[in-house]
């Protein structure tokens, strides 16, 4: 337990001594955190100082796991305001610690760590072990899910990372303010060094912070918007400037975990059909076409695809098998995992969409990045400025085309020469409430188009089959006979393939065409290579 000099004091005592023993408060602003960006820039990096006592760097997962921040110490959590913010305690992989600030009427207040506002637990902490001089990060606290509970929807912890969710849903995938050369062996992790929060008003709906980004390559001022919902929508504005040339620099990066799923060959050795925070990578074009890419890994194998974009109307990393069968997992709940949209509004007219797939031994790791590259490239010293939106949400929209649901391929019975590829399409993907105008489509004239990129390559043979009541029909309680539900349309298309011995990969597409040849599905994209 902490020492009685630092027991629980009310909150505003707590933040007037915070203030005090920092330093006075500073005037801030957006502006004059992006001069300040720009400045360090000139300047070589400096690393930050270790000053964390080897007691807190030693901590055990147990030891740390023990440390709880009490939520009604909470940061605006007294005054009733819609937001609350905890804080982390460093200790364990948490080692580095933070500056972070509270901003009123334009002056910013730097707080101090306070011992007092956490419960440590069983763990005993000698009188001569000094306190960490910050805190490791923080989150953010809202009634998401009811007028009830302060729920937590937003999180900033570690280098440039930040996790967010929408409504009834767990933590997934991982973002991160920049990425410095993914999956190449000199990647950098620029930290946030220094945050800055805005009290809410009393009627407030979205949370306003700040965060000074400082690596070895590049520095940069962010602001965060953040409107908590059933789709919480995360506002982005940066200026980056970098101090050196980089061999890839990525925005809007994300971090998530592909295990296994349908179409792995062969499966861990799990009691779970499926393990994977995200399955899939959506691209909206400019012209509004729709591309999947579905997620995949190998044990002994990495992949790195590249798809050139000009002016892409969005970016997804989504979570889109949403059946509970696919995963029979009720702690993780993989079946609810969020989904993450990024909508690009400024610098992102010309670039590079990286997806990244790294081999996995088991789901306690990330191991799939995406992230956009900017064309042309970045030039040092000069200061360039992005904005961007992203949707933490469950499922996008329904776009009125048909969508991928499944991947699976292997071989046809008796030919271990051929590979037969099966592409599952749904519209909509998930049951909806039924409207006037929803109806299953007439589908006597579709036909899969398919295209190979090696010219040795053969395609034996594509067909499609309509499955549609197959899937009603196993429903509980026949539920796709009820007449205020619309059931997904779901139709297979499949084909099969030759590849010459000598080749283990190549790219194939698919997509679902009308008679007129107008595409009525989104264009399936997968890397395919030989088990």
């Amino acid at each position: 337990m902490p020492p009685s000099s630092l027991r629980p004091q009310p909150l505003a005592l707590l933040l007037l001594l915070s203030a005090c023993l920092a330093s006075a408060a500073e005037p801030f602003s957006f502006d004059s955190l992006k001069s300040r960006a720009r400045s360090l820039a000139a300047s070589p990096h400096v690393p930050p100082t270790d000053s964390l006592a080897d007691f807190w760097k030693n901590l055990t997962y147990d030891q740390h796991r023990d440390i709880r921040f009490r939520m009604e110490d909470g940061l605006w959590a007294r005054d009733k305001r819609p937001f609350s913010i905890d804080f982390f305690h460093p200790g364990w992989t948490a080692k580095k610690t933070v500056t972070i600030h509270e901003v009123r009427n334009g002056q910013a207040d730097p707080l101090a760590f306070n011992r007092s506002i956490f419960d440590y637990g069983k763990n005993s902490i000698p009188d001569s072990v000094p306190p960490p001089n910050g805190y490791a990060g923080w989150r953010a606290r809202c009634h998401l899910n009811g007028p009830d509970y302060m729920d937590e929807f937003l999180v900033f912890l570690g280098a440039s990372y930040f996790r967010s969710i929408p409504a009834n849903s767990p933590y997934g995938l991982s973002a991160r303010g920049l990425s410095i050369n993914s999956g190449l062996p000199n990647e950098e992790f620029p930290d946030f060094r220094e945050f800055w929060l805005e009290p809410p008003t009393p009627d407030a709906t979205s949370l306003r912070s700040w965060a000074l980004l400082d690596g070895p390559s590049v520095t940069g001022a962010f602001q965060f918007t953040v409107t908590p919902g059933t789709e919480t929508i995360v506002d982005i504005e940066a200026q980056l400037t970098l101090r050196q040339p980089v061999t890839q620099l990525g925005l809007a990066p994300f971090s998530s975990m592909f295990w296994f799923g349908e179409a792995t060959h062969p499966k861990p050795y799990d009691f779970r059909p499926e393990v994977h925070d995200s399955d899939g990578v959506l691209m909206e074009l400019a012209d509004g076409a729709l591309h999947f890419r579905p997620l995949e890994q190998s044990k002994d194998r990495s992949r790195h695809c590249v798809f050139s974009l000009d002016k892409p109307r969005s970016w997804s990393l989504l979570q889109r098998d949403r059946s509970f069968a696919s995963y029979l997992d009720t702690e993780a709940r993989y079946h609810d995992r969020p989904s993450v949209r990024v909508e690009p509004l400024e610098g992102f007219d010309q670039g590079k969409l990286h997806l990244i797939e790294l081999p996995a031994t088991d789901e306690t790791g990330d191991n799939v990045v995406l992230l956009w590259e900017p064309q042309p490239a970045l030039q040092p010293g000069k200061p360039y400025n992005f904005r961007y939106r992203l949707h933490w949400m469950r499922d996008p929209k329904p776009s009125g085309l048909f969508a991928v649901k499944a991947t699976r391929c292997g071989h046809p019975v008796q030919r271990p020469d051929q590979i037969l590829v099966s592409i599952d399409f749904a519209k909509p993907l998930v049951p909806q409430p039924k409207e006037p105008h929803m109806k299953w489509d007439d589908i006597a004239s579709l036909k899969p188009v398919v295209t190979a990129n090696h010219p040795d390559v053969k395609i034996i043979h594509a067909g499609i089959s309509d499955l549609s009541m197959a899937h009603v029909d196993d429903l509980p309680l026949k539920l796709g006979r009820r007449p205020d539900i619309h059931m997904p349309q779901v139709l297979r298309a499949f084909f099969v393939l030759e590849a010459p011995a000598s080749l283990s990969e190549t790219d194939l597409t698919c997509e679902l065409r009308n008679a007129d040849g107008h595409p009525v599905s989104e264009k399936w994209l997968w890397l395919w290579h030989r088990p």
